[in-house]
C-alpha cells in the first residue's frame, strides 16, 4: 500500500489541476479579446460573461484580480454595462446572494493582503457606478455599494501605503453624489436667483432714480450760470462807472493840486462813496424795474422833459466842466465839494442824505433784463417717462449753454411725441427682462410679479451675441441648416458663416442639450438661442461643412491674392 497515492492526495492533485485550468482558460480568453474578432465572439455568446464572473469564487488573488480587469473592459464598451450588470445577477442567484455584489465586497474587505487584487476590485467598481450617464441610476448604483459598507471601509482605507490603491479610492470618493448636499445647493441657488432679481428691480429704480437727480441737476447748474452771467454784465457795469468817476476825479486833481496834496485820505474817500452810491443806483434801479414791470415789456416814454431822457453812454461819461475853486475853504468841503455826473443824476448831497430820486436806464435794455431774454430760449427739457425700460446709452449730457444756436435748442420735445407714435419704437427696444405692451397703470401694478422666463443651457453673454447674429441674417433655423446640408453661399453668405463658425457649439453645450432633450422636457420653454444651437449641433459633421463653405466663399479672393502682379 505503501507505493500507492491516497484518495487525499489524490483529490488535492485534481482540485489543483481544475485551479489550474480556470486559470488557463482565463489567459486564453484574455488573449482571444485582445483582438476584436475574438472580443465579439465572446460579447455575442449568451454565457460566456457569466461564466467569467462565475470564476470569482476562485481562492487564488491573482486569478480573481484578473478576472475583474477582464469585467472592467467589459463595462467600458457600449452595451457592456447591461451585460456585466447581468451577469453579476446571475452571480446572485448561483451563489444564493441576499444583495448583488455581496460575495464582491466580502472578498475585497478580507483580501488586505493582496494589493493588486484590492487595486483591481477598486477600479472595477469605479467603472460600474461612475461610466453611467443616468444620473438616477448611477446613485441607485452608489447606494448598492454603500448598503454594503463601501463608504466606511474607504474610509478605514483612504491612508494605505499603496499609492495606486490610494488614487483609485480617492477617485470614487471625488465622484460620490451627495444627493442631501445637491438639494442644499438648489435650495440655496434658488434663494440666490431671487435675491438677484429684487437687486435687478433695486437697481433699476435707483438708475430711474439717478437719472431724475442728473436732470434736476442740470436745470440748478443752468441756472447758477444764467445766474453767474447777470453778475458778471453788473460788474462790467460797475467797471465802466468806475472808469468815469477815475476820470472826474482826475480833472478835479489837476484843478486843486494843493488841496489833493493835503488831503489824500479824504479824496480816497469821496471816491469811494460815490463808487458804492452808483452801485446802490443800478441795484434799486434794476429791483424797480422788476417790480413794476416784472416780464412785461417796459410802457412807452411819456412826455417828460428832455432832461430826463438818457444820454449816449459817451456823453455820460464824460467828465463836466468844474466851477473854479472858491478862494477861502470851507469846513467839510473834502466831503461837500459838489460834482454831478450827467445822465446819472449823483449829488453829493443825494448821496448823502440817502434819497436818490430814479435814475434813467441806461441806453439800450437792462443788463439783467437782457441776460434774462438770452437765456429764455434755453429750455430746461423734463425727462420724459416711458411705459418700458429702455437702454441706456453712456452719453454725457450736454449743458443747455452748449446747444445754445443749434437745432436742440428750439426742439420740442412734447410736440413731437404727439406727432408720432412711439409705442412701437418702446415695443421694439425696450429691455430683455420685460412683458408685453401694457400701460403705466398696469405696468405699476405688475411690477413686483415675476415674468416667467425661457429656460436658458448657454452663458450669457455668448447667447446675446448668437441672436445678434441670427437677427442679422434674418433666416429661420430651418432655412439655415439646410443651406449649411446644401453648402448654400447664396442663401448664407461667407460672412455670416464666418461669424457663425464662431457659435459652433461646444462639448459641454452639446452635452446640455442632449441631456435636455433625453429628459423629454418641452423645447418651448427654451430659449429661442438654445432652440437654434439644439437644432444647429445635429447637424453632420458640421464644423467641417462650415469650413468648406468658409473656404468656398473666400475661394475667389483667395485666388486673387495669391495672384503675382505683373509690373510691366
Amino acid at each position: 500500500y505503501g507505493t500507492l497515492p491516497s484518495r487525499r492526495a489524490l483529490k488535492n492533485s485534481r482540485l489543483v489541476s481544475q485551479k489550474d485550468d480556470v486559470h488557463l482558460c482565463i489567459m486564453c480568453l484574455r488573449a482571444i479579446m485582445n483582438y476584436q474578432y475574438g472580443f465579439n465572439l465572446v460579447m455575442s455568446h449568451p454565457h460566456a460573461v457569466n461564466e467569467i464572473a462565475l470564476s470569482l469564487n476562485n481562492k487564488n488573488p491573482r486569478m480573481k484580480a484578473l478576472v475583474l480587469e477582464l469585467l472592467a473592459a467589459v463595462c467600458l464598451v457600449r452595451g457592456g454595462h447591461e451585460i456585466i450588470l447581468a451577469a453579476f445577477d446571475n452571480f446572485k442567484e448561483v451563489c444564493k446572494e441576499k444583495h448583488r455584489f455581496e460575495r464582491l465586497m466580502e472578498y475585497f474587505r478580507n483580501e488586505d493582503s493582496s494589493i493588486d487584487f484590492m487595486v483591481a476590485c477598486m477600479q472595477f467598481i469605479n467603472i460600474v457606478v461612475h461610466s453611467v450617464e443616468d444620473m438616477n441610476f448611477r446613485v441607485h448604483l452608489q447606494y448598492e455599494f454603500t448598503k454594503l459598507g463601501l463608504e466606511e471601509f474607504l474610509q478605514k482605507s483612504r491612508h494605505t501605503e499603496s499609492e495606486k490603491l490610494q488614487v483609485q479610492i480617492q477617485a470614487y470618493l471625488d465622484n460620490v453624489f451627495d444627493v442631501g448636499g445637491l438639494l442644499e445647493d438648489a435650495e440655496t441657488k434658488n434663494v440666490a436667483l431671487e435675491k438677484v432679481e429684487e437687486l435687478e428691480e433695486h437697481l433699476s429704480h435707483l438708475t430711474e432714480k439717478l437719472l431724475d437727480l442728473e436732470n434736476e441737476n442740470m436745470m440748478r447748474v443752468a441756472e447758477l450760470e444764467k445766474q453767474l452771467l447777470q453778475r458778471e454784465k453788473e460788474l462790467e457795469m460797475v467797471k465802466v462807472c468806475w472808469g468815469a468817476v477815475g476820470a472826474v476825479g482826475s480833472g478835479e486833481g489837476s484843478r486843486s493840486p494843493r488841496t489833493d496834496a493835503r488831503c489824500p485820505q479824504e479824496t480816497y474817500e469821496h471816491t469811494s462813496h460815490q463808487v458804492h452810491t452808483l452801485r446802490r443806483m443800478i441795484k434799486e434801479k434794476d429791483e424797480a424795474f422788476r417790480r413794476h414791470y416784472g416780464s412785461e415789456p417796459p410802457p412807452p416814454p411819456s412826455a417828460e422833459p428832455p432832461a430826463l431822457q438818457p444820454e449816449p453812454l459817451e456823453e455820460t461819461l464824460r467828465p463836466p466842466a468844474l466851477p473854479p475853486l472858491p478862494d477861502r475853504e470851507v469846513p467839510g468841503a473834502g466831503r461837500s465839494r459838489g460834482w454831478v455826473v450827467p445822465g446819472i443824476g449823483v449829488s453829493p448831497s443825494d448821496g448823502f442824505t440817502g434819497k436818490c430820486p430814479p435814475a434813467p436806464p441806461l441806453p439800450g435794455a437792462s443788463p439783467s433784463i437782457a441776460l434774462t431774454v438770452g437765456l429764455s430760449a434755453i429750455r430746461i427739457k423734463k425727462p420724459i417717462k416711458t411705459k418700458f425700460r429702455l437702454p441706456v446709452f453712456n452719453w454725457t449730457a450736454l449743458k443747455p449753454s452748449q446747444i445754445s444756436g443749434t437745432v436742440f435748442s428750439e426742439l420740442d420735445d412734447e410736440r413731437v411725441l404727439e406727432d408720432l407714435d412711439l409705442e412701437r419704437f418702446e415695443e421694439l427696444f425696450k429691455t430683455k427682462a420685460q412683458g408685453p405692451a401694457l400701460d403705466l397703470v398696469c405696468a405699476k401694478s405688475k411690477a413686483a410679479q415675476k415674468v416667467a422666463t425661457k429656460v436658458t443651457l448657454l452663458e450669457a453673454n455668448r447667447a446675446k451675441n448668437l441672436a445678434i447674429t441670427l437677427r442679422k441674417a434674418g433666416r429661420s433655423t430651418d432655412e439655415i441648416c439646410r443651406a449649411i446640408h446644401t453648402f448654400d453661399l447664396a442663401t448664407l453668405p461667407v460672412d455670416f458663416v464666418e461669424c457663425l463658425m464662431r457659435f459652433l457649439p461646444t462639448e459641454a453645450e452639446a452635452k446640455a442639450l442632449r441631456q435636455y432633450e433625453r429628459e423629454r422636457k418641452p423645447l418651448e420653454e427654451l430659449a429661442d438661442e438654445d432652440r437654434f444651437m439644439l437644432q444647429f449641433s445635429k447637424v453632420e459633421r458640421l464644423p467641417q461643412r462650415m469650413a468648406i463653405m468658409a473656404f468656398l466663399g473666400n475661394f475667389a479672393e483667395n485666388i486673387q491674392m495669391l495672384t503675382p502682379v505683373r509690373s510691366w
